[in-house]
């Protein structure tokens, strides 16, 4: 059976959801979206009414692209007062032959944080920082298929208020969608940029999102500290606004489509022509509007510099920011500039996603796949049933344009027999 996975990522400006199918150890998007998102700040849920018809809108969108109805998914959560926990315990391993599984694996987690997390708070993430086998003292990252009498655990885990996350569950769950794993979108940008030399070292991720900005660090692949600034993008939309009498759906469209993120690379000809607030028609030339977009991120990057090395003592050997203002032009230089050669600003370069606005949807699915693995366990969120129903709506489609590319390359993934 083929193993099908869906996350949606729950922003103060877009909804985005990904649907991605497992395939000789490739994620292949099969169906993904962006809808703008009301009722939410900040990832909170300020309007109930204006947030489910987002999530609504979202869900109804990415269901008409793939020809069924998703009903299980990963979601991210809101990183606010989170608390981290490192726990140690454990467990005897009681089956015939002594070889620890993947069940042993997941009960000595489980057993680390047993009677640990107060009622008010949610358990978001706990990972594994390493295992041990009877009485030696030799860390292990996976110990599944070893044989021992005894398996311990030292463990992460992190919490949130409760609070701040049964809405956007009950939303969902008034939609039929299953909410199969939560975890922090920043998480989500770490396993989709991490590379063998970034999980061996201390790394620090940055996601300037819409209204803040998230910050966290990990230690070989586990978070241990994180934190919120009250800045982001919708900053900069502010500035022009103010500066030439736009509204701030006005400035949104020019931010886009016309600044760049350093004034080095601007025309000091080019101009883009609007009527402001007032009734009166002027023109923004390129170059200066970049002077003034260039000032405010620089100072987002500032503030982010120093946010994430208060986050920990050691010396930092990377770091990843993302967010969808990576896409604008000339950002990566202006990075570079303030963070030196540490700096990771990569390109997705999935089919379907190639847009950095999708980092922490696309890698909230290889955490989850990852999780999936150490644990030696099989999953899927579409049973056979669905899958039989999404190949037929697939093929069916793809009967009026059999010559197309991404019919080839549909048939190439469903029909390939190997799971």
């Amino acid at each position: 059976m083929k193993k099908i996975f869906t996350s949606i990522d729950i922003g103060s400006c877009y909804i985005k959801i990904v649907v991605c199918e497992l395939f000789s150890n490739n994620l292949n998007v099969l169906a993904s979206n962006k809808t703008p998102s009301y009722g939410i700040k900040g990832g909170i849920v300020i309007d109930e009414k204006l947030a489910k018809e987002s999530i609504s809108n979202a869900v109804d969108e990415i269901n008409k692209s793939l020809g069924i109805k998703i009903d299980k998914a990963i979601i991210n959560v809101p990183m606010y007062y989170p608390e981290f926990m490192i726990n140690d315990a454990s467990i005897t391993i009681t089956n015939q032959d002594n070889i620890i599984t993947g069940t042993d694996m997941v009960n000595a987690l489980q057993t680390s944080i047993y009677n640990k997390i107060p009622k008010s708070r949610e358990l978001v993430t706990i990972q594994p920082i390493k295992y041990n086998i009877d009485d030696i003292n030799k860390d292990i990252i996976v110990p599944r298929g070893l044989r021992a009498n005894k398996l311990s655990v030292t463990s992460m885990s992190t919490t949130i208020p409760k609070k701040d996350i049964y809405t956007i569950i009950s939303i969902l769950q008034s939609l039929q969608i299953e909410v199969v794993d939560i975890l922090f979108g920043i998480i989500g940008d770490y396993y989709e940029f991490r590379n063998p030399q970034i999980q061996k070292s201390v790394c620090g991720v940055i996601n300037i999102g819409f209204d803040k900005i998230e910050l966290a660090t990990f230690k070989k692949g586990i978070i241990y500290n994180s934190n919120i600034i009250k800045n982001g993008s919708n900053f900069i939309d502010n500035d022009i606004a103010y500066i030439y009498n736009l509204t701030n759906k006005q400035a949104k469209k020019i931010k886009e489509m016309f600044v760049l993120a350093h004034k080095d690379f601007a025309s000091t000809s080019d101009t883009y022509e609007i009527t402001d607030k007032s009734g009166i028609k002027t023109k923004i030339n390129q170059y200066e509007i970049s002077e003034v977009v260039m000032s405010k991120i620089k100072e987002m990057l500032e503030i982010s510099k120093k946010g994430i090395n208060d986050l920990t003592k050691k010396e930092i050997s990377y770091i990843i920011v993302s967010g969808g203002i990576v896409n604008m032009p000339g950002f990566d230089i202006l990075c570079k500039e303030v963070f030196g050669e540490k700096v990771i600003l990569s390109p997705i370069k999935t089919i379907g996603v190639r847009d950095n606005s999708y980092s922490q949807s696309l890698g909230m699915i290889k955490y989850f796949i990852d999780k999936l693995s150490i644990r030696g366990k099989d999953y899927t969120m579409f049973d056979e049933d669905k899958q039989l129903e999404l190949i037929e709506n697939r093929r069916n489609n793809i009967n009026s344009n059999n010559n197309s590319v991404f019919g080839k390359l549909f048939n190439y993934l469903f029909d390939n027999k190997e799971d």
